[in-house]
């Protein structure tokens, strides 16, 4: 099966990111009070990473259709689609990371638990799918389509592995899961610390992470497959994270992680040098 007209396919993945960023905080918090502890991983995980894959398998139908489409005259040379390439590239790497780890030592600045916890979930649940992802791009092996682009599918189990530059680390798309892993984090532990906010943060971080993918598609990184499934991973990911800890309350991480005191300083160093840091200490 080959789909051929694919002039429209990389919007359809940002609509429905949009869509999905407003109707699932409704029923995120219900599904986090409604198990202690919930299992590590459940049912609903591995059913979403299936689904991830089979959407991922139904997209590698266009990876190619898809690739020439969005790699045209007709969208490379438009203003608008690169700068929102440069916004989406930028937001998968390094905003996401940098963002979590600014809002968990601004919270713990501010002794707002609400705003650290909400950091610390999408860090945590970046470190966990961009460690599932970096273990897949090596085991996979695919080439990225910048170096095979006529084979959308040049693979060779542990290619990843030993591809120091990342040619061969293609599947799944690193910023793609990262993107969507702050998204579903962010998003989730909003719905249960303030719901009235739950869909505006939904909106705009999932079509943040959506632009992400598209810049992977835009800048030749990445297929479209590759895309599908870093998002399926930083979603289900992101999911898990959030339950593991509300369904927890109490738990070591936490006590450990959301419990210090963060005390930033300024210092004057030798040779008219200025030092600026920052000290935690734990109660």
């Amino acid at each position: 099966m080959q789909i051929r007209s694919a002039r429209v396919l990389p919007l359809v993945p940002l609509l429905l990111a949009t869509v999905a960023g407003a109707v699932v905080p409704r029923g995120i918090a219900a599904q986090l009070d409604s198990v202690h502890p919930a299992p590590v991983v459940t049912r609903r995980d591995l059913g979403g990473l299936a689904l991830g894959a089979g959407l991922a398998w139904v997209a590698h139908q266009a990876d190619a259709s898809v690739r020439r489409e969005v790699r045209s005259a007709a969208w490379q040379d438009r203003a608008a689609l690169g700068t929102l390439a440069d916004i989406g590239n930028g937001w998968g790497d390094p905003t996401v990371v940098v963002l979590g780890l600014g809002m968990w030592g601004g919270g713990l600045y501010k002794h707002n638990r609400t705003v650290a916890a909400t950091g610390l979930r999408a860090v945590e649940a970046i470190t966990v799918s961009s460690t599932i992802t970096a273990l897949a791009k090596g085991a996979i092996g695919r080439a990225r389509p910048r170096v095979s682009p006529t084979d959308p599918w040049d693979v060779e189990f542990g290619r990843g592995f030993r591809s120091s530059a990342g040619d061969y680390a293609s599947m799944p798309s690193g910023h793609s899961t990262a993107a969507f892993a702050f998204a579903a984090a962010v998003t989730s532990e909003v719905a249960r610390r303030a719901p009235a906010r739950a869909r505006l943060v939904g909106i705009t971080t999932f079509g943040l992470a959506t632009a992400t993918a598209y810049a992977r598609l835009y800048r030749d990184a990445h297929w479209l497959s590759d895309v599908t499934m870093g998002a399926a991973i930083g979603t289900v990911s992101g999911f898990a994270v959030t339950r593991w800890h509300a369904t927890r309350p109490g738990n070591r991480v936490d006590a450990i992680l959301l419990r210090g005191t963060l005390t930033p300083f300024v210092s004057a160093a030798p040779r008219g040098r200025t030092i600026v840091g920052a000290t935690v200490s734990w109660r």
